[in-house]
């Protein structure tokens, strides 16, 4: 695969971990890839320094693990599957029962906005899967957000990584986007006229279907050291 240079301007270390993560959670570094420092400096046009400051963060995200002398992508068993789904619900409902009273018109506008990207990005013949997950993303942070809660929001955007990339090794975006996004339009309907307990019935509804939709075909076996 082929990564895209960065700019200098960018903070290199953080720059080379969202270019890397991202590429985790689009399968494009698939379950038990070696992530080798050297080529990764040479794709990115850096040097190995904040190459391997990104690896490590990544470790510690979940997303690579170390293997002997090499760092490589995590596998996905089964039970990191069912434990990725019990956080998430208990996170993201969290953040339903914090929303009450918080609710404004921008944020139901950039709800609306986000639906919109998710439909247009997979209207082409060419559908952008990494937009469509990465609008998902966009819509479930914003939620947390707004809760103006930092820590309920860092754990929504970390478990919602995992997730994503879930959903991606699942194939099942192809089939499963209208209804995913017809979800969303459900719990945004819910907020805009004050139905809390709609809206937390429509996101615990959302969740199970996502629970069904990756755990499908996301398990790799993991290998041994």
């Amino acid at each position: 695969m082929s990564l895209a240079p960065l700019k200098k301007s960018e903070t290199l270390s953080n720059k080379a971990y969202q270019v890397i993560r991202d590429a985790i959670v689009s399968s494009q570094f698939a379950p038990n890839d070696v992530l080798i420092e050297e080529k990764l400096s040479a794709e990115l046009s850096i040097s190995r320094t904040p190459i391997r400051t990104a690896l490590h963060r990544l470790v510690e995200d979940g997303l690579a693990k170390v293997q002997g002398k090499s760092i490589v992508v995590s596998p996905l068993t089964e039970d990191d599957i069912a434990d990725i789904s019990l956080v998430r619900q208990s996170v993201e409902l969290l953040v339903m029962e914090q929303l009450k009273d918080k609710v404004t018109p921008a944020l139901i506008r950039k709800l609306r906005e986000s639906i919109d990207c998710q439909k247009q990005s997979l209207m082409s013949s060419a559908s952008d899967y990494l937009e469509y997950i990465n609008q998902d993303y966009i819509f479930h942070t914003t939620l947390a957000r707004w809760t103006e809660n930092r820590f309920l929001l860092d754990l929504t955007e970390r478990i919602n990584t995992h997730s994503n990339r879930c959903l991606m090794l699942s194939s099942t975006l192809a089939i499963s986007f209208e209804s995913a996004t017809q979800e969303h339009s459900v719990i945004v309907d819910a907020l805009e006229s004050k139905d809390y307990e709609s809206a937390y019935q429509a996101m615990y509804n959302h969740l199970q279907q996502i629970k069904n939709r990756y755990i499908l075909r996301t398990t790799q076996p993991e290998q041994t050291d």
